[in-house]
């Protein structure tokens, strides 16, 4: 062999390992960002159950609620490590689901809510949403106005 035909062959193999590693580099990230939207879908659902549990005991309905009304230590969610959680301030709703914009607080919350919960990894590569509607719970033994 000459050196020009070993000089090739080694360009040919390098070429080939680059391609190797980038392919391996880009499978070990797009693991690790399905991996945590995962976690996130997970954990933004756990912290919906965890607000219906809260709102399933008496008086723990806010009305006109601001953004940390329903946040995670306050309505008993852990949120994962390596994840923040948060919830937007409430949308009051009427009874046909649209929002209620006029009007003064508390009148204007009608017992139904709409929020958006939010889970995002610390590293910025997955961020979870997830819109549920609440309502206040009536109580034991008690009609619903």
């Amino acid at each position: 062999m000459t050196l020009i035909e070993t000089l090739v062959a080694l360009s040919i193999l390098a070429i080939a390992g680059v391609a190797i590693m980038a392919g391996l580099q880009l499978a070990v990230k797009s693991s690790d960002i399905h991996r945590k939207q995962s976690t996130g879908g997970s954990a933004v659902r756990t912290y919906a159950e965890a607000i219906e549990k809260y709102l399933d005991a008496d008086g723990n309905y806010v009305p006109c609620a601001g953004a940390g009304a329903y946040a995670p230590a306050t309505v008993g969610y852990a949120v994962p490590s390596g994840y923040t959680a948060s919830a937007s301030a409430a949308q009051p709703l009427d009874g046909n689901g649209s929002v209620i914009t006029t009007g003064s607080c508390p009148s204007r919350d009608k017992g139904v809510q709409r929020l958006t919960l939010t889970v995002a990894s610390s590293d910025s590569r997955a961020t979870e949403r997830l819109t549920i509607v609440v309502r206040r719970s009536c109580g034991t033994g008690t009609a619903c106005p």
